[in-house]
């Protein structure tokens, strides 16, 4: 079941999107918009909750629906025969589909991956409950990711998973934010918390990046490279008054930005753009989003 509105997706960074995903990139919509209308209506409700209320927005992809559904036939896949021996051997467990490593690191033991999927959806659904999903429910030129779009409303609604006009917006809404005109409203003269499996160096890095980006101060919250699903947070060490919170934790975003809620304020998943402060070279999603000067 997908939706009967689109709306394109391709002013979304820095540079077009729709050249970065295969010809254009659109996002369904509940309701009939456009990009700027939609984009800004989101940037003003963030902007409204910094330093004054709990407002999380969690993004989910490929990795997180993966975890929470399993994995799915994207018959768009070249070649097509490797998608359907690699799917089926999950399907018919021929290989352990519990068996979890991510790209960012995560490693999960086959035997609580059934307990931790149990968590993820209820986390996402308090989240959703309490703020936003930004979903990868997209159409694009190259197909990525799009076997998905017909599993995800019957799968929140069978999970009680709030999910409307209310509380959703596109994947890459986040990271728009961060990039387009007025990117500055969410550092200058802001207390920023980074929530992300850090250390001395890349923290020193990051440091540099949003204090030059005009952050009054950058506060860290190591959480752990391996395991963010099964973190528990410490926040008595954060005595300053946060105004916004960049978590970067994979599929264990959803744990970390719930626990976030005694600060009182946005928490925004950032995911890999978190590289970006650490790398002033790095970009994300094909070159659409990196530092904006």
């Amino acid at each position: 079941m997908t939706l009967k509105y689109s709306v394109s997706l391709n002013k979304v960074g820095l540079k077009s999107a729709d050249e970065a995903y295969g010809g254009y990139l659109n996002a369904y919509a509940f309701h009939e918009t456009d990009f700027d209308t939609w984009f800004n209506n989101f940037k003003n409700l963030v902007i409204s909750k910094m330093g004054k209320e709990y407002f999380p927005v969690y993004r989910m992809a490929d990795g997180e629906y993966r975890f929470i559904m399993g994995r799915k036939y994207n018959f768009h896949k070249k070649p097509l025969w490797r998608e359907l021996i690699a799917v089926t051997a999950e399907k018919t467990r021929i290989k352990n589909p519990n068996r979890w490593k991510t790209s960012w690191g995560e490693a999960y033991a086959p035997s609580r991956v059934k307990q931790l999927r149990k968590d993820l959806i209820q986390n996402v659904r308090y989240i959703a409950e309490k703020g936003y999903l930004a979903c990868y429910f997209n159409e694009n030129g190259l197909n990525a990711f799009v076997e998905y779009n017909n599993s995800l409303i019957p799968f929140f609604n069978k999970n009680s998973i709030k999910f409307n006009a209310t509380n959703y917006v596109p994947f890459h809404f986040i990271c728009g934010l961060l990039v387009k005109p007025g990117w500055e409203t969410f550092y200058k003269n802001r207390t920023i918390l980074i929530a992300t499996g850090s250390d001395d160096v890349s923290e020193a890095k990051i440091n540099t990046t949003l204090k030059a980006f005009g952050a009054k101060s950058v506060v860290f919250l190591r959480i752990s490279k391996t395991a963010s699903m099964e973190e528990v947070l410490d926040l008595t060490s954060i005595t300053q008054k946060i105004d916004i919170c960049f978590v970067a934790a994979g599929i264990g975003s959803a744990n970390i930005v719930k626990q976030l809620e005694p600060l009182n304020t946005v928490v925004l998943d950032i995911g890999g753009y978190i590289n970006c402060y650490v790398d002033k070279e790095a970009s994300q999603h094909g070159g659409i989003f990196k530092l904006p000067i």
